[in-house]
């Protein structure tokens, strides 16, 4: 029998070329879907607003929690495995109840700039949880019997959920405990002053850039 053995390397190439663009396509679909799937943004910002519950601890202090309001915003970078970074700039009212019944609160309002450093639980997906912890610098903006400004360490938890495209959904509790005594009226030399505050936000952020 006659073989074409032209015709059959023509029919043999034909089915190689046709294998390896398909096998090119397939990989390359693998490699987006894969790509989709992990995609993370990485910078994001947004408002921030809540609660903070704050007294006045140290040697002659006898104060109880005063509520004050905290009101911002933020900028996040989160990279593409579990570490991630933010700052805050905020007006934070801060201070404490003061005399027998408690009633009189000595308020410092703050310029309040906290840079946390987050442990994100999960690498993706729609919940994302952290832990964080960072120093704070505070300015004062109106109470000159305290000193001008206030230097914190804070550790706290973020509750963080995806609520629409590159969008997320952020609930923070943390505690603030500022380092340096910061009474400066009278009775400054026997009473020691530091202030130590619970805060509880909501945030919102919306995703800034590309996506990894």
């Amino acid at each position: 029998m006659h073989v074409n053995r032209s015709s059959t390397n023509s029919q043999y190439t034909m089915h190689l070329n046709f294998s390896v663009r398909l096998f090119t396509l397939l990989t390359a679909t693998i490699f987006f879907c894969h790509t989709v799937t992990y995609a993370q943004q990485r910078w994001s910002a947004g408002p921030r607003l809540g609660l903070n519950l704050s007294k006045f601890v140290g040697t002659g202090n006898d104060t109880r929690y005063a509520p004050g309001a905290v009101v911002g915003g933020f900028i996040m970078y989160s990279d593409i495995r579990h570490f991630g970074a933010s700052l805050d700039v905020l007006y934070s009212q801060k201070g404490a109840r003061q005399g027998a019944p408690a009633t009189t609160i000595d308020r410092i309002n703050y310029l309040e700039l906290p840079l946390a450093f987050r442990y994100f639980l999960t690498l993706n997906g729609d919940f994302r949880p952290n832990i964080f912890v960072g120093p704070s610098l505070a300015f004062n903006l109106n109470n000159q019997q305290f000193k001008n400004s206030d230097i914190g360490l804070f550790a706290g938890l973020q509750l963080n959920w995806r609520a629409g495209n590159r969008q997320r959904f952020l609930i923070d509790g943390k505690y603030t405990y500022g380092l340096p005594d910061i009474y400066i009226g009278p009775g400054s030399n026997v009473i020691e002053t530091h202030n130590s505050t619970f805060t509880l936000t909501l945030g919102y952020s919306f995703g800034i850039g590309r996506n990894y």
